[in-house]
């Protein structure tokens, strides 16, 4: 099994998070479920295709898949050995590359070929006969030819993104709109349109991520974690993180070997 992160080329650090590589040559079926960490992604399979079960039904996918804002949890099944890089992009990306209303694709994972209008550069990847540099090379390229030029209104809305990172997800709107010198209405609308999930919503996504970060400080009891991620009691505490997960933070297994776990313990 293989889990490993990769860094853009620094001329796209603002737009690429990081790549992803998962390989698992088991065949075996495995149910592995993934948990919202803010990031929209481009997943391209060059292993065998995955199963998903986003609305309640199990749907085979494409190997070559564009994800946007994900509210909650949901489940992947792979249907044979498993083989994938991921382009894990801000949350301003998807709105730049495809000039949609990114409002339209919150809680759905879709065919990339949708977009593609017949480009194979993208789609010649799933091949297995390219190697992760050059996989890389091209999703670069692919993005430098395609990405749009950055407007008034997605440089507002980066700032707003980075200061909700900055504060692990605990600040509030009015300050945010104080920044970019426009109104509270008119940021929401934006942020809406641009990052695909409300800013209230996105900054409670970014909260609970940062749980991830102080459980690596196994001293910090749950009380403790709780506070410092913004809860004022630990019933709100536990509801919120059952809510993205699935589970209570008591029965989640933090330490293990998982795709959720390894996109969350950055």
């Amino acid at each position: 099994m293989i889990f490993n992160r990769i860094d853009p080329s620094p001329e796209l650090s603002r737009i690429i998070k990081e790549f992803w590589i998962y390989e698992n040559p088991s065949n075996s079926p495995e149910i592995q479920k993934i948990i919202p960490d803010g990031f929209s992604e481009i997943i391209i399979h060059y292993g065998d295709p995955y199963r998903i079960n986003l609305t309640g039904l199990w749907e085979l996918q494409s190997r070559l898949l564009f994800s946007n804002q994900i509210s909650t949890f949901f489940h992947l099944e792979n249907t044979g050995t498993s083989a994938m890089i991921g382009m894990k992009l801000f949350p301003e990306a998807g709105h730049r590359l495809f000039n949609l209303d990114m409002s339209d694709f919150t809680d759905r994972v879709v065919d990339l070929e949708e977009f593609l209008n017949d480009e194979s550069s993208i789609s010649k990847l799933t091949s297995e006969e390219y190697s992760t540099a050059e996989r890389i090379k091209t999703l670069e390229q692919w993005v430098k030819d395609r990405i749009s030029t950055k407007s008034d209104n997605i440089k507002k809305i980066e700032i707003v993104t980075d200061l909700i990172f900055e504060a692990n997800g605990m600040i509030e709107i009015q300050s945010l709109a104080e920044v970019v010198e426009i109104s509270i209405r008119q940021l929401e609308r934006l942020f809406k349109k641009i990052n695909g999930t409300t800013i209230k919503f996105f900054a409670r996504i970014v909260r609970f991520n940062y749980i991830f970060h102080l459980m690596k400080n196994k001293e910090l009891t749950w009380i403790q974690v709780a506070l410092k991620s913004g809860y004022f009691d630990q019933s709100h505490f536990i509801k919120n993180f059952k809510e993205f997960t699935g589970e209570e933070p008591t029965n989640y297994g933090f330490d293990e070997q998982t795709l959720a776990n390894f996109f969350l313990n950055k």
